[in-house]
């Protein structure tokens, strides 16, 4: 990478040689033949790398990841900054095929096999939660208050996001004025909070939609919609189709959802 970037993911990455971050002002050495996986909205850049030995990496949407089965607490020291490290006691040697069966996968968008990997990468980052925790270190670190502000912030929305949420409670979690923690906000992922905390919302609809037979007024309420019509609104944004119609689609065309009429 020629210069640091940073994205609003959850990246998991593999080699069989070590790798070496320069990760929001510090450096991390990624162990060789074990993986590890770390929030990329803090700036972030490989500045070391095998030039005989393959990189893999694997991203996944923050709001994606945040509506899988994975530890709260898991959740929460990802967004903290840490950095997750796969177990050591554990042999790696088949992930390399992994990735590779997941790219091959993902390039072709055929539902089944796009959903496997879903629940491939969901079940990868649970094996690795039994791993341990680790951070970028430096003898000079650089300010990086802004980004320890907008990961406090995404933080408070995504443990929030069931009930109503104002910028102004966002902006009380950083005491800051409402139109500066929005900046900041935006700065930093690219999109306002309203927008992000929508988006937290679709991607727990579609995980209800998906694991359930609740009605689509009762996904929408579950997962923080204020009434049925700003659920329908904003998930067609989003998704480009109804909640139903994307169940049915995402279920298959041989299982179709069972929805109650209350």
């Amino acid at each position: 990478m020629t210069a640091p970037h940073a994205h609003n993911d959850i990246e998991i990455n593999f080699c069989a040689a070590p790798l070496t971050y320069d990760a929001a002002g510090g450096v991390y050495e990624a162990p060789a033949d074990i993986p590890v996986a770390f929030w990329g909205s803090r700036p972030h850049q490989l500045v070391e790398i095998s030039a005989e030995e393959p990189h893999n990496f694997v991203t996944v949407p923050l709001a994606q990841f945040m509506s899988w089965g994975v530890p709260a607490g898991v959740k929460k020291m990802l967004l903290q900054g840490l950095i997750l490290v796969g177990p050591r006691d554990v042999s790696w040697a088949d992930l390399p095929f992994a990735f590779d069966r997941w790219t091959r996968d993902l390039s072709d968008r055929r539902d089944p096999a796009v959903r496997a990997v879903e629940l491939e990468v969901e079940a990868l980052i649970l094996r690795m939660t039994l791993g341990e925790w680790a951070s970028a270190t430096s003898e000079h670190p650089r300010p990086s208050l802004d980004l320890r502000r907008a990961a406090d912030m995404a933080t408070y929305l995504t443990e929030n996001m069931a009930r109503p949420v104002r910028v102004t409670d966002v902006a009380d979690v950083v005491h800051l004025h409402p139109n500066r923690a929005a900046a900041i906000f935006r700065h930093v992922f690219g999109v306002g909070i309203v927008r992000y905390l929508s988006q937290l919302r679709v991607a727990e609809a579609q995980r209800l939609l998906l694991t359930t037979d609740l009605s689509s007024e009762a996904v929408g309420s579950r997962a923080g919609f204020g009434s049925a019509s700003s659920f329908h609104q904003v998930f067609l944004a989003e998704c480009g189709s109804s909640p139903l119609r994307w169940r049915q689609e995402h279920r298959g065309s041989t299982e179709r959802a069972r929805v109650p009429s209350q």
